[in-house]
């Protein structure tokens, strides 16, 4: 049996759709088949992109990302969410969506869907991060333990809520089914690079004979994700490896800060992006490094991520060098792999690093054992999954091809 029509399918987060690669992924999957998905999301001018057989519509909504204590948070979130659930109930009355997926952050994002949940529509949270774990560790002490338990039952209800989780690992999923949410309807989609954007798995890179040998992060720029400990670890090489030259390109609340601790630490071998640079050009970013670097601290939100960047930099056959965390020692081996430091350690860094300068050839070594771990989490794995999973939940008879008995993903 074939569906009868596309499907329609909205999606709402609180970024914009430009530098969000996990959403652009899942919105072009949908598209090249032939599916109809609107994005009520951040940004400055709606857009309508034809993408294989069929569209991708984004609607913004003013706002933006809050920065701040909670209080702003606050604000921000109920801001966007009070925009989106307009927005979206004007798009649902007049196309009748078949599914809508939120994206968390927050959670309460699925309040948006209130009409079509209401009419008897899927909802699907995508659950990019934890949230719980993430307040305790933007806002740490016994101030914020009240409201932690807060933010643990918005989690519970707004899953509740749901028709269907997905997370990102299976560590996620552990962690948020051992506390009696999404148990029993909750599916992984990882975090893969698209061959479609980044084309096949590269061989490993080779150093240059002449010029710097470019140490690459791209990616978030709050205190958690490490970015300062990279920086601090450059400024520590001095003379010892003089072509080591770094490139960040992020975006966050902490961009001028690192950016001055650059210049004041690496003056001329730092370079911080002085703009969010958007994901279509992320790949000439990772074409022209030669080495690229993981460096979140350890908290009990870190300790879940297995963040995309890693698995772009393999995909491009860059060797990596990554924080010595619990959900990447799960995915790629310390040494063999992967150069792994002591979290927060600028000293460990600065030394692998130095290490990594002067040995091209067991660089090159790990890169090639690395991409051998890409085709058991490849994109288009993850794709078969994801497609699967929103057929299934909507309405409309599927195809053959997307059978939930054809997954594998465990739930």
């Amino acid at each position: 049996m074939s569906r009868r029509r596309p499907l329609r399918v909205a999606m709402i987060h609180l970024s914009d759709f430009a530098l969000d690669s996990r959403v652009q992924r899942q919105a072009r999957a949908l598209a090249e088949r032939g599916d109809e998905v609107h994005l009520v999301c951040l940004g400055e001018h709606p857009r309508s992109m034809h993408v294989g057989a069929g569209w991708i519509h984004t609607h913004p909504v003013k706002g933006r990302k809050p920065i701040g204590g909670p209080g702003a948070y606050v604000r921000e979130y109920a801001n966007f969410i009070a925009r989106a659930l307009a927005r979206l109930t004007l798009l649902d009355l007049r196309h009748r969506f078949d599914v809508v997926q939120p994206h968390n952050m927050p959670d309460a994002v699925v309040a948006a869907a209130l009409l079509p949940r209401l009419r008897g529509a899927p909802i699907v949270l995508d659950v990019h991060d934890t949230f719980p774990e993430l307040y305790e560790t933007k806002f740490p002490g016994r101030l914020h333990r009240s409201v932690a338990r807060l933010v643990g039952w918005e989690e519970r209800i707004c899953a509740a809520a749901s028709s269907h989780l997905i997370v990102v690992t299976e560590q996620a999923r552990r962690r948020l089914n051992a506390r009696g949410v999404g148990t029993g309807r909750t599916t992984i989609v990882m975090n893969s690079p698209d061959e479609r954007v980044f084309g096949p798995p590269r061989p490993p890179v080779r150093w240059p004979i002449e010029g710097p040998l470019r140490v690459l992060y791209h990616g978030g720029l709050a205190p958690r994700f490490g970015v300062e400990t990279l920086i601090r670890a450059v400024g520590l090489l001095g003379e010892d490896a003089p072509a080591v030259h770094l490139r960040v390109c992020g975006w966050g609340e902490d961009r001028d800060r690192l950016a001055a601790l650059a210049r004041e630490l690496a003056p001329g071998r730092v370079d911080v992006a002085r703009e969010p640079v958007p994901f279509a050009l992320i790949p000439g970013e990772l074409e022209r490094a030669h080495i690229g670097v993981v460096p979140p601290l350890h908290d009990p939100f870190t300790e879940l991520l297995l963040p995309v960047k890693l698995l772009e930099y393999v995909h491009m056959g860059l060797p990596v060098v990554a924080s010595r965390l619990p959900c990447m020692c799960d995915y790629f081996s310390d040494g063999e792999e992967l150069r792994m430091f002591t979290p927060g350690d600028p000293h460990e860094l600065a030394a692998v690093l130095r290490e990594l300068s002067l040995d091209p050839t067991g660089a090159r070594r790990r890169a090639a054992r690395a991409t051998r771990r890409l085709p058991a989490i490849a994109w288009e794995r993850q794709r078969e999954h994801y497609l699967a999973l929103m057929d299934e939940l909507a309405p409309a008879p599927v195809r053959p091809r997307a059978r939930r008995a054809a997954l594998s993903t465990p739930h």
